[in-house]
C-alpha cells in the first residue's frame, strides 16, 4: 500500500515535531513517525538547561550567538512555563579553567557577577558566579506540542523509517510499523529527526560509527536535595551538570551529567555505564558538602543515545542540518536540545525551497499558538504521540551493583583521548 505526503517527517522529538508545525503552518501535508512517543528520546531526556555558552569556552565561539537565538524562540515555546531554576552557579577549583572562562565571558559579553560560595559546595573552589541559563521541565512543552499535532491535521503513524529512496520529483520511504508490516510513503521531501532511531539510514551516510551513535548517561539522585543548578567546567577533572527537580514522592531530584559521550555503535555495555555512574559519584563527593548528598534516597540512571552530524570545526556549532537527495531528504540533528528551534527552522527552510513554499523565517508564537477547537477526548486517545512524555529516569543503572566495578577508576582524561581518537 501507498500513501503521498508532501513531507514524511521521522522522529517526534522536539526537532522533528517542530519541524512538522512548522511546514504545516505553511500549508504543506505532513506525516509524522514516530516509533515509542513524543519526546520518548533525547528530548525527553534532557537536564533542561537552556544553554547560553557559559560552560563550553573558547572552543566554541559561536555559541553564545547561537543560543541567544535559540532564547528567543524558546521564549515563545516556554510561555507560561516557569522555570524551575531561574539561573546557575558556575563554580571552579582550577585556576587556569577560570581564567579561560572569564575571557570566554569577556569577549562573548556573557553577563556574569560573582557570588558568594552556596552552602552546600564543598572546599577547594576559587570562585563561584551566577549565569543566566535557566532550567525547565520540558515534559509541559512536548505534552503541549503533541496536542497540537492532532489539532493541525498532522497525520500520524507509529512506527520508524527503515529506508528512503530517491525517484522522480521525490523520495519513497519504507515505514516499519510495529507489527512488522511495511507500508510505503511517497513524499516530494522526507526529513530524518529520529537521532539514533534511524540506524539504516545514518549508516548510509558514510559517518563515522562514534558521530552516528553516540552514548551519553545521566544519573539520578533522588531524596532530601536543595534544588540547584550548578556547573563544575573542568573537564579534565570530570566536570558535571548538575540540575534540580521538585514535586517527586521522593522529595527533590537531581539530574547529573557531565561532558563526555561515548561510542555506543558496538553496543556498549553495563560496564562502561557502571564506571561512568562510579566516577559521577565520586566526583558529586569532591564537589558537594556530604550534608545534601547524606539525603540520597534513590540512586538510578539511563543511557541516552544520540546521533549527530560530523561538524566540519569540531565544534557543536556548525550544522543544524545536512541535505541529501538533492535536497529532498534532510538530516536534522541538533546537538544540545537548546539548539532545537534553530534545527527545525533550519529544516523547514530547506523543505520549503523543494515545496516551492516562500520561507520568511519561523515565528513560534504563531506556530504554537493554541487551536480551537481543540482534540476531543477519543482523537487524544488514539494519538500515537498525545501522552505524557514522562522522565524516562526509571532505568536502573544495574552496573552500579556489579563487584567488579569498585576499584580504581581511570582518569578522565584518558578517556576523553580515547574518544577524540
Amino acid at each position: 500500500m501507498t500513501r503521498s505526503y508532501d513531507v514524511v517527517v521521522a522522529g517526534a522529538g522536539m526537532a522533528g515535531i517542530l519541524t512538522a508545525l512548522g511546514l504545516t503552518a505553511r500549508g504543506a501535508r505532513v506525516l509524522l513517525v514516530e516509533e515509542r512517543r513524543l519526546g520518548g528520546g533525547q528530548s525527553g531526556q534532557s537536564h533542561g538547561y537552556l544553554h547560553r555558552g557559559y560552560a563550553f569556552g573558547p572552543n566554541e565561539p559561536r555559541l553564545p550567538l547561537l543560543f541567544d537565538r535559540a532564547r528567543d524562540h524558546w521564549r515563545a515555546l516556554t510561555a507560561g512555563l516557569a522555570p524551575v531554576t531561574a539561573g546557575s552557579v558556575v563554580s571552579f577549583s582550577n585556576p587556569n579553567a577560570l581564567r579561560r572562562a572569564q575571557e570566554h565571558w569577556q569577549a562573548s559579553g556573557l553577563p556574569v557577577r560573582p557570588v558568594e560560595p552556596p552552602p552546600w559546595l564543598g572546599d577547594g573552589f576559587l570562585a563561584s558566579f551566577r549565569s543566566e541559563e535557566e532550567t525547565y521541565d520540558f515534559g509541559p512543552v512536548l505534552r503541549r506540542l503533541g496536542e497540537l499535532t492532532a489539532s493541525t491535521g498532522i497525520d500520524l503513524a507509529r512506527g520508524s523509517i527503515s529506508r528512503t529512496a530517491d525517484e522522480p520529483g521525490g523520495a519513497l520511504s519504507e515505514l516499519v510499523r510495529p507489527d512488522g508490516v511495511t507500508e510505503t510513503i511517497a513524499s516530494r521531501a522526507v526529513v530524518v529527526a529520529a537521532g539514533a532511531g534511524a540506524p539504516g539510514i545514518l549508516a548510509r551516510s558514510g559517518l563515522p560509527p562514534v558521530v552516528r551513535c553516540r552514548k551519553s548517561f545521566m544519573l539520578v539522585l533522588r531524596g532530601h536535595l536543595p534544588v540547584l543548578s550548578a556547573v563544575f567546567p573542568e573537564r579534565e577533572e570530570h566536570g558535571l551538570f548538575v540540575a534540580g527537580r521538585t514535586g517527586h514522592e521522593s522529595g527533590t531530584t537531581w539530574l547529573v551529567s557531565d561532558f563526555q559521550s561515548f561510542d555506543s555503535a558496538r553496543g556498549a555495555g553495563g560496564q562502561l555505564a557502571g564506571w561512568w555512574a562510579h566516577r559521577v559519584l565520586s566526583t558529586l563527593r569532591g564537589v558537594v558538602r556530604p550534608g545534601p548528598l547524606a539525603g540520597v534516597r534513590l540512586i538510578s540512571g539511563y543511557a541516552a543515545v544520540k546521533s549527530g552530524l560530523l561538524p566540519s570545526s569540531g565544534t557543536v556549532a556548525d550544522e543544524f542540518s545536512h541535505d541529501f537527495l538533492g535536497g529532498r531528504a534532510v538530516v536534522v540533528s541538533p546537538s544540545k536540545l537548546t539548539l532545537a528551534p534553530l534545527a527545525a527552522e533550519s529544516a523547514v527552510k530547506s523543505v520549503s525551497g523543494v515545496l516551492g513554499i516562500p520561507f520568511t523565517g519561523v515565528e513560534w508564537d504563531r506556530v504554537t499558538a493554541p487551536v480551537s477547537p481543540p482534540p476531543s477526548p477519543s482523537a487524544a486517545a488514539d494519538s500515537v504521540l498525545v501522552t505524557s512524555a514522562g522522565e524516562l529516569w526509571e532505568t536502573d543503572l544495574h552496573a552500579l551493583k556489579d563487584p567488579d566495578l569498585v576499584g580504581d577508576l581511570p582518569g578522565i582524561a584518558a578517556l576523553s583521548s580515547l574518544y577524540a581518537h
